[in-house]
């Protein structure tokens, strides 16, 4: 496989980093995973705009424009002849002297990663997944709160406890006990005639696939709201289900010990998950 690294493409094999990458040392920088339909990553231009919009946050200059990236990733995806892709963009501050407060000098560092899609178990689908609800919390206070950054610390440690507990994914609340997001991914719910979702101020990163979502409810039969959601109004939901550019969107059947309405997907996440493809293919070039 070949990779893009600081604008060569190379061998993923022979690619690498500085062990003084600050991205190495201390988790100082921002990703975006994508995911490529056939030749064309879909909403591949949201994506790069959330990527810069991370670096500015940061303070992380780049000397790549958001062109040059796009043409790279679509370069990539043809010279590794992938037919459906998972795509990762990783940008660091790049590589400095050791030493907290010893902010690098040089240039950052960019990587472009493609690799072949693996599809989620189709009866994962079929009948949905679980989640717990973890004891770590999301700091919707700070700074990170928003963007993806290479440190994931929090997440890896929230599922690695729910799946020591036998379920499939992490539920994380925010510093008030307001529902945030799952490991990687956004949460909705289906009341009656509503599509709810935490707002963004509730500490949850807004997903490129969570708009798209919202922008189909209507079509599908729901209103859209954006509102903060308690553990006890999840469990009383009528459908619950996750979202991210990878698994598009996968049936959430049992929250802790409680189920989920019928305890089977259901029929808006279904539709959810029907329109969303259409919308994703669509865009194969």
């Amino acid at each position: 496989m070949k990779v893009w690294l600081n604008s060569k493409i190379i061998d993923a094999n022979t690619a690498k980093v500085s062990i003084f990458d600050r991205g190495f040392l201390y988790g100082d920088g921002v990703f975006e995973t994508m995911r490529g339909y056939g030749s064309s990553v879909f909403k591949i231009d949201e994506h790069l705009d959330r990527l810069y919009g991370s670096l500015k946050r940061i303070g992380i200059k780049i000397p790549y424009s958001k062109t040059l990236l796009k043409k790279q990733i679509s370069r990539l995806i043809k010279i590794n002849r992938l037919a459906d892709a998972y795509v990762r963009v990783t940008a660091t501050r790049g590589e400095g002297r050791i030493g907290f407060a010893a902010i690098s000098l040089k240039r950052s560092t960019v990587i472009i990663a493609v690799n072949p899609f693996t599809p989620y178990p189709k009866k994962m689908y079929q009948k949905g997944v679980s989640l717990k609800i973890t004891k770590i919390r999301q700091n919707e206070n700070s700074p990170l709160s928003g963007i993806k950054s290479t440190s994931f610390l929090n997440y890896i440690l929230s599922r690695m406890s729910a799946k020591t507990a036998g379920f499939d994914d992490a539920l994380l609340l925010n510093s008030e006990g307001r529902i945030a997001e799952a490991a990687i991914s956004n949460i909705f719910m289906v009341k009656g005639k509503y599509l709810i979702t935490p707002p963004v101020k509730d500490g949850i990163l807004p997903g490129i696939t969570r708009s798209t979502i919202l922008k189909i409810a209507w079509p599908i039969g729901l209103k859209p709201k954006q509102v903060s959601i308690l553990p006890e109004q999840l469990y009383s939901a009528d459908e619950v289900f996750l979202t991210n550019s990878l698994m598009e969107v996968m049936p959430v059947v049992k929250i802790n010990s409680r189920k989920i309405g019928s305890g089977k997907p259901g029929i808006f996440t279904k539709m959810f998950h029907s329109a969303y493809r259409i919308c994703a293919r669509s865009s194969i070039g």
